[in-house]
């Protein structure tokens, strides 16, 4: 019986550390990028904030906003989302969840998959926004990083 508690114990403590890994900092900063061709150069994180919560729905120039969200699980996603939007990334989500329900979500972000992913669709929208760890973005020639979140 002491075996199996402790056997318990030990896998309870190390799915513990799992989820908090999962939701740490990704140890590395997040970049958050635009297209090249946008002609913003930098952004603040409150100005981030507002695109990212229903605040702002098009750029300076009146080319609509396209906004991109990392999966839930990923940890680029969690630090974006508690450093930008002062959540975790399921309270966001939920958030989110809750706009579409009652019809008040005027742009809700797309989830993409990969930071693959998501600079590829930035690449190719001149309205899009998007935050990928900072050393997918770092050599990429097609997207602009507007702001380096530590």
């Amino acid at each position: 019986m002491g075996r199996i508690s402790f056997s318990l114990l030990t896998v309870l403590v190390l799915a513990l550390n799992i989820v908090a890994f999962n939701v740490e900092a990704t140890g590395e900063p997040v970049a958050v990028i635009v297209n090249k061709a946008n002609p913003a150069e930098s952004l603040s994180e409150a100005y981030i904030k507002k695109i990212y919560t229903n605040g702002v729905l098009s750029w300076p120039d009146g080319v609509p906003i396209t906004i991109y969200d990392l999966s839930l699980q990923d940890r680029v996603r969690a630090a974006f989302s508690e450093k930008i939007l002062g959540m975790s990334a399921d309270r966001v989500a939920e958030e989110w969840a809750h706009l579409k329900i009652t019809n008040h979500a005027k742009n809700p972000p797309y989830t993409m998959k990969s930071e693959a992913l998501i600079i590829r669709r930035v690449a190719s929208e001149k309205g899009a926004i998007g935050y990928v760890s900072y050393s997918a973005a770092k050599n990429s020639q097609d997207v602009r990083i507007v702001n380096t979140l530590q």
